[in-house]
């Protein structure tokens, strides 16, 4: 890596400040560079490996990761440090096609990831990487490091990927995303997320025996939010903890409202991200929410897409056992929407699989479809899996599922999703 002598440089890094790397780097990229690329490289979990290990082992693991891709890596001619776990490299591609750069740096990021978290196990951090091959070189050096972080971002908390090349169609995917987050983050500094309930009911019975919590962002002006606005932009940028953490604690506060107006209290399912999962701490934290409002946990359920077991299988699996023997119900949402279902219940610990309403009307039209379902649900409760069927929306169709040996239904048919006050008033 280059340092000239009227360079300034940080102490631990001893990497140029900002003004001094952009300097360079427009002199390299308009003259001497064959093929410029700009490097974003971001430390995942590197707040959480601070709170567990301290700051000054965090300050030494940002040393490491400097001297690994900077100082001592042959391909970086530049780099600065944007953040406190945040770089930008300048490097020569000249002598690397893209595919075997890709090759290079998803080796370098899984080496160093490994290598830390084998002498660092409880932050698991991660190295992510968004690559710019510089095509304009009279274009600003600010807008070529926004491309790389665009790359960046597009994969950020995807387990199966740790390097992206930027590409026009990222770019405006995240402008757009842009605009969701700091309407989310308004919302939620301001309590303007409300909880929608929406019931589960017993066919044979005709009774209430649960709902699923739903949240609904309320903007500035008033207008009602759906969940299909922001929830993906959430999960894509890594907030959707935020946001289920505030259901989870607007459905505590629900329940002991309930409790106190002497209502009867029912179980209520809210959803968890694979990021939830991923976050160090952050089951555990819910479930001390739920003991300390001195509530039964068997009045809460948690509903998981079978995307939570894309990565890291026994590591989830132990964090759901711990929810099990808390106490508190585990189902799967979404069954027969993918590919991987019946795979993975062999695998995972669940009470509960909930049919995707996608299946449900693929199933129920020919006796074919329907001889399937009625299969599933009698192997499901062979082996002690309770079953419901989501978005049934006729009396034709749940007289179906009955018949198929499904007693369980959620949809349209029943109610649609309530504000909490209007369904307690209705249903409790």
């Amino acid at each position: 890596m280059q340092i000239d002598d009227d360079m300034i440089l940080e102490s631990l890094t001893v990497l140029p400040y900002p003004e001094y790397f952009v300097k360079k780097a427009v002199g390299l990229i308009k003259d001497e560079l064959e093929i410029p690329v700009i490097l974003s490289l971001d430390i995942s979990n590197f707040k959480y490996f601070n709170e567990m290990y301290g700051f000054a082992e965090g300050d030494m693991l940002i040393k490491r990761c400097v001297d690994w891709f900077c100082h001592n890596n042959p391909d970086c001619i530049l780099a600065h440090r944007t953040y406190v776990d945040h770089l930008v490299l300048l490097l020569d591609a000249t002598y690397m096609t893209k595919e075997e750069l890709w090759e290079r740096y998803n080796k370098l990021n899984t080496e160093f990831s490994d290598m830390i978290n084998r002498q660092y196990p409880l932050a698991r951090i991660r190295i992510y990487v968004g690559a710019y091959y510089v095509e304009d070189r009279e274009e600003s050096i600010t807008t070529m490091m926004d491309k790389a972080q665009y790359a960046r971002r597009s994969i950020k908390q995807d387990y199966e990927k740790n390097i992206a090349f930027y590409t026009q169609e990222m770019q405006i995917r995240t402008k757009a995303e842009a605009s969701v987050i700091p309407m989310f983050m308004s919302a939620l500094e301001n309590d303007r997320i409300s909880i929608y309930l929406q019931p589960k009911f017993s066919i044979d019975e005709q009774k209430l025996i649960g709902a699923e919590a739903l949240s609904r962002i309320i903007d500035e002006d008033g207008n009602v939010i759906p969940p299909g606005m922001y929830i993906d932009v959430l999960e894509k940028s890594g907030l959707i903890n935020k946001l289920d953490e505030y259901v989870v604690s607007k459905v505590i506060d629900m329940q002991k409202q309930w409790q106190r107006e002497g209502r009867e209290l029912i179980r209520i399912s809210m959803n968890l991200s694979k990021i939830d999962f991923w976050e160090p701490g952050f089951i555990e934290s819910l479930d001390r929410k739920i003991a300390d409002a001195d509530i039964s946990p068997e009045y809460f359920e948690f509903e998981l897409t079978e995307t939570v077991f894309c990565e890291k299988v026994s590591d989830i699996t132990r964090q759901i056992e711990f929810l099990r023997r808390r106490g508190y119900t585990i189902s799967m949402d979404d069954f027969g929407s993918g590919y991987n279902s019946l795979h993975m219940l062999g695998r995972i610990p669940v009470d509960i699989i909930k049919f995707d309403r996608g299946f449900v009307l693929n199933c129920i039209p020919v006796e074919e479809g329907r001889k399937i379902m009625r299969s599933l649900v009698n192997t499901f409760q062979e082996i002690n899996f309770s079953v419901i069927c989501e978005g049934i929306e006729s009396a034709e169709e749940e007289k179906i599922v009955f018949e198929c040996g499904c007693n369980a239904v959620q949809g349209y048919y029943h109610d649609k999703p309530l504000p909490s006050g209007i369904f307690a008033d209705k249903y409790l």
